[in-house]
């Protein structure tokens, strides 16, 4: 299995900059041929929350960014797995979606730790594909009680796309390397699957997100790993 997770150069509130941006650094995959490719939290517009935002950006499942994104699972012949902000009635969610390799949704998991305006999911879903069963932690899931009392025991991978920043300075190499970086293993090792973790790097904001991304073992041991503050794509073959 190949995979590659993508710490997309994101400008928030610039969906159409950034997918412009995704789609170039997918064309340095072709070579590679992956069968899993994983994106950020929120790709395309940052992780926004402003009541203005929300109006402004968030679309239902089976919109403008799910089509789109479906031709381009079909173009890659991969997996696919993507964040927006979803809008269903009234009520908004962070959501992360799978796709399979012909762009249709075989996974869609909204945000379970998520506090107002979001609304939060109350079930972790499951997907049975040819990549083995695969469930999704956006984020603050990895370390939710409620989420991970629901993972299934007989699960193979976990995808953790992120828009962690820090209060301060971020990036934050010191800091990250001092402490968060041992929390994330940590965290993958209590749920005892192997994880893809993938973070947004913005580079505009007051608190930007820091990029990088990690594969982690079930036993919390750091298989490969792209630089803190760095948007280099990580490619993992097992």
């Amino acid at each position: 299995m190949r995979v590659a997770l993508v710490p997309l150069k994101t400008r928030p509130r610039q969906p159409e900059t950034n997918l412009a941006e995704l789609r170039s650094r997918l064309r340095g995959l072709a070579s590679f041929m992956p069968d899993l490719v994983v994106l950020p939290e929120c790709t395309f517009t940052g992780y926004v929350f402003g009541e203005d935002d929300l109006q402004r950006f968030a679309e239902p499942l089976g919109g403008q960014t799910t089509e789109v994104m479906a031709e381009l699972a079909r173009a890659l012949g991969a997996y696919l797995n993507f964040g927006f902000i979803e809008r269903t009635d009234n009520r908004f969610f962070d959501t992360s979606v799978l796709l399979n390799r012909s762009g249709r949704p075989v996974l869609v998991q909204r945000k379970l730790s998520e506090k107002p305006p979001f609304s939060a999911a109350e079930r972790l879903n499951i997907a049975e594909t040819e990549l083995g069963k695969l469930a999704i932690l956006i984020c603050g899931d990895l370390f939710y009680e409620d989420a991970l009392e629901q993972l299934p025991e007989d699960l193979d991978l976990l995808l953790v796309p992120l828009a962690r920043s820090f209060a301060g300075t971020s990036p934050d190499p010191v800091r990250w390397q001092r402490e968060e970086r041992n929390e994330y293993r940590e965290g993958v090792k209590a749920t005892g699957v192997t994880a893809f973790l993938v973070n947004a790097l913005e580079v505009e904001g007051s608190n930007p997100s820091f990029g990088g991304a990690m594969v982690v073992s079930a036993s919390g041991e750091v298989l490969a790993e792209t630089p803190h503050g760095s948007s280099e794509l990580l490619l993992w073959e097992a």
